[in-house]
């Protein structure tokens, strides 16, 4: 009997490795989808990616791309809870980004492949680092993502934002989830993963810390309306301010200022309202009814004309209540509008907003969950009105004070206004990204050194 041999056993092996590796992708599909909204496990986002990574050391170069896509595909059709026929193109269109964010993650496992899972810290800070700029980078064509997006719950280490930005929640999920990886390659609980876990531990007890400190800030009643309908707007304004609200947000492009400013006077409370005065843009209307100059929308979503023209101020709301500010909608996926707001002294900002459909609603869950990490980001509370789904309020901790579920349509709190200071993160913005990038051309220097021939005699 011959015992195969050669090429043939070797091709053989690299399949089985190839398909192993999009077994454990598949995994990190399911799991990333667990960790994100509307299922939102504790935690999870801390290893969801550490299958797909020890894939990717594993296996051959040309698979970093299927296994990317294999579990972007995955967590589309968990997050969005597909059936296994696509019935009809709206699904299939809403299939489309996430396969974007696996061409973005097929990036991240190439370098991560190349710095290798023997290299320790070299490869964990550099695989963190280059999940950071794969984020920005992203952003700079249009197509805005963040694995922080696990975190959104996470109230305890939402602090960190406000420090490092929601690039340095970003760069601490790739991090831990390398040094998760590489330790189940190792087979043992690696040094790395037990200062990750200790300061995990730490940092979660220093955010309860901050939170329970007491302080004395001034309080202001706010209600976000949720409706499809403007026929049903006259109602549930009534219905928050007769529950004490003094200051309610309305939706993206809900409603003309002429009738917004009119609401305000008649029941006597403060409205900020999305609207379309030649461009996309959000108001302050007042008691008295006079409505404010507009704020338009920077960042414009899909075939969405302009709104912002460079020049045009980023302006926010004197009101009674001190400096409010506003965003529109798809502006939470990028940094700058509401660091543009912090640095305007916004005490709260609200956020008018119009999700598109999708199944399950998932980009209505995901778009929403940016929302505590923006109000951590800045220390500012965050005010956010949709049409269908997932309005709330959030206070300048990231903790959700008020949230309305599809079909509910009002959620009122009361929410304690920030200091209006902003935040190190307000300041430093994207410069952060910067050492980010000066971080892995360390890790790859480093690499490169450990690879280069040695000379000279035997």
């Amino acid at each position: 009997m011959k015992v195969q041999s050669g090429p043939a056993v070797a091709v053989g092996s690299g399949l089985r490795v190839v398909m192993l590796g999009a077994v454990y992708a598949a995994a990190s599909g399911v799991l990333l989808a667990l960790a994100l909204p509307p299922y939102d496990v504790p935690l999870l986002g801390f290893v969801a990616f550490a299958p797909l990574l020890v894939a990717a050391f594993r296996a051959p170069r040309y698979a970093s791309l299927l296994y990317a896509l294999v579990a972007a595909n995955c967590t589309a059709w968990v997050v969005m809870a597909l059936p296994l026929s696509v019935r009809n193109a709206v699904d299939w269109f809403a299939l489309v980004p996430f396969a974007v964010f696996g061409a973005f993650l097929s990036l991240i496992l190439v370098i991560a492949r190349r710095l290798g899972q023997e290299r320790g810290w070299a490869t964990i800070l550099g695989v963190g680092s280059v999940g950071v700029l794969s984020e920005w980078t992203a952003a700079q064509v249009d197509f805005p993502y963040t694995v922080a997006l696990t975190l959104w719950r996470d109230t305890p280490l939402l602090w960190l934002a406000g420090w490092l930005g929601v690039w340095g929640l970003a760069f601490l999920v790739w991090s831990v989830n390398t040094a998760v990886a590489v330790a189940w390659l190792q087979r043992r609980f690696t040094t790395a993963l037990k200062i990750f876990a200790g300061a995990l531990l730490g940092l979660h007890a220093l955010g309860w810390l901050q939170m329970s400190l007491p302080r004395e800030r001034e309080t202001l009643r706010v209600a976000v309306v949720q409706s499809h309908s403007t026929e049903f707007y006259p109602a549930l304004i009534r219905q928050a301010k007769t529950q004490g609200a003094q200051l309610i947000v309305l939706p993206e492009v809900c409603c003309d200022p002429t009738k917004a400013g009119w609401w305000a006077k008649a029941y006597q409370v403060s409205l900020i309202f999305g609207h379309w005065t030649a461009r996309n843009s959000a108001s302050l209307a007042l008691p008295d009814g006079t409505l404010s100059e507009p704020y338009y929308k920077i960042h414009p979503y899909g075939g969405e004309p302009p709104s912002w023209i460079p020049g045009d101020p980023i302006r926010a709301f004197n009101s009674p209540f001190g400096t409010l500010g506003a965003v529109i909608c798809y502006d939470t996926m990028f940094a700058a509008p509401c660091r543009q707001q912090a640095s305007n002294g916004a005490r709260l900002i609200a956020v008018p907003t119009n999700d598109p459909i999708a199944p399950n609603l998932a980009f209505h869950h995901l778009h929403a969950a940016t929302t505590t990490l923006r109000a951590a980001e800045h220390r500012v509370p965050l005010a956010r009105s949709e049409y269908n789904a997932a309005s709330m309020i959030v206070d300048e901790w990231g903790r959700v004070l008020a949230y309305a579920s599809e079909g509910e349509q009002l959620a009122v709190a009361d929410v304690p206004l920030g200091s209006g200071a902003g935040t190190l993160a307000s300041r430093v913005g994207d410069w952060y990204v910067l050492g980010y990038l000066v971080l892995l051309v360390g890790a790859l220097r480093s690499a490169a050194s450990r690879e280069s021939p040695r000379t000279g005699g035997e």
